[in-house]
């Protein structure tokens, strides 16, 4: 006996039930094929932090500079992110741009965090440039 040409009472649900399924027994059924979209989580994480630390850093003079406090290790971090994200995106081709954003947000901001807290504590080795 054909699927097509089965008695109701081999269908799935009601046997009155017009529509109804055919069972599994008759064949293969095909599967769903699931394609998942690939990302750099390490590129967006230093992209995020690139961004964060800007924020922080923009609104240290209104917070009397307790803003860089959070600004420099979130770029420290960011930094680490970014330089993941761009050897995974050497590899496999998805997040260079992210990864490069983060860097271009991140290094500035170390450095001009960094530099004040630098001439701060040595301010004779800087003085003579």
């Amino acid at each position: 006996m054909q699927p097509s040409q089965q008695s109701p009472s081999l269908l799935v649900g009601s046997p009155n039930m017009e529509g109804a399924m055919p069972s599994h027994a008759y064949g293969n059924q095909q599967g769903m094929v699931f394609v998942v979209a690939q990302n750099n989580a390490s590129a967006t994480a230093g992209l995020v932090l690139g961004i964060i630390a800007m924020v922080f850093s923009i609104m240290a003079p209104f917070f009397f500079l307790i803003c860089c406090i959070f600004s420099i290790p979130l770029a420290l971090l960011g930094i680490i992110f970014s330089h993941i994200g761009y050897s995974n995106a050497k590899t496999t081709g998805v997040g260079k741009r992210k990864a490069i954003a983060g860097l271009i947000l991140n290094w500035p901001q170390l450095l001009l965090g960094i530099i004040p807290i630098a001439t701060g504590l040595y301010p004779e080795f800087f003085s003579a440039i």
